[in-house]
């Protein structure tokens, strides 16, 4: 899944390693946030996108200004600033300021102080869910999904062929574009896919190898273009 320039930056702005934090160009900042307006990537990125450490005074500093406990600050710091990202509610220079000088512009100031829209960490209907299609070089075609949830990755095929199943996990922390994943099936295969992940992890595409020599390509979501 796609980390965002904004995200990693702002998170900087509070860590060891401010100074070394990157600025986005106007052009990536606006793509990220029309990435943004689709609530399944904005929840995606607000559960899994950071796990960048914040200094303990900056973290008792945060969490007074937003009213929460200090073992919530950089879930709710991660919500309230990709929100208002998404939303506009700050403008491309208060967010340069911030994290070159760490000036805590208005914009930025209220967006830390909206509290009550944290994400469930709950309910089902949170889950991101992506269709899978696997295509065999034998013929055979495996149908089904990935689900994406709190950190965590599981996905789920049924093949075309015979009542077999199947399936394997994934590292949501995991941030390299392409990874190998682990392949189990009901019939006793096993295998591998290796997949490469689009931008903004709502789609990606790759190539499959199980135990019995068979070889084919995958995709997940719509893509619509591949490499």
């Amino acid at each position: 899944m796609k980390k965002l320039m904004i995200l990693v930056a702002a998170v900087a702005a509070f860590s060891m390693s401010a100074n070394a934090a990157s600025v986005t160009s106007k052009g990536g900042y606006e793509y990220d946030r029309n990435q943004l307006s689709d609530a399944t990537v904005l929840n995606w990125n607000v559960q899994a996108c950071s796990h960048s450490g914040i200094e303990p005074d900056a973290q008792k500093k945060l969490a007074k200004l937003m009213g929460v406990s200090e073992a919530n600050v950089r879930l709710e710091f991660r919500h309230r600033i990709l929100t208002a990202y998404a939303k506009g509610a700050i403008p491309y220079d208060d967010y340069v300021q911030f994290v070159q000088g760490h000036v805590m512009a208005p914009s930025i100031s209220r967006a830390l102080r909206i509290a009550g829209s944290s994400p469930s960490k709950s309910r089902g209907q949170d889950d991101i869910v992506l269709p899978v299609l696997a295509k065999m070089d034998s013929g055979e075609t495996f149908k089904g999904s990935t689900r994406a949830s709190h950190g965590n990755g599981h996905f789920s095929v049924q093949s075309s062929r015979h009542s077999v199943k199947c399936s394997g996990a994934y590292d949501l922390k995991d941030r390299r574009p392409t990874v190998t994943l682990p392949i189990k099936c009901s019939d006793g295969r096993t295998g591998q896919a290796e997949v490469t992940r689009a931008p903004d992890s709502m789609s990606a595409w790759g190539k499959v190898k199980l135990s019995d020599g068979s070889a084919g390509r995958l995709v997940v979501g719509t893509v619509r273009k591949q490499p």
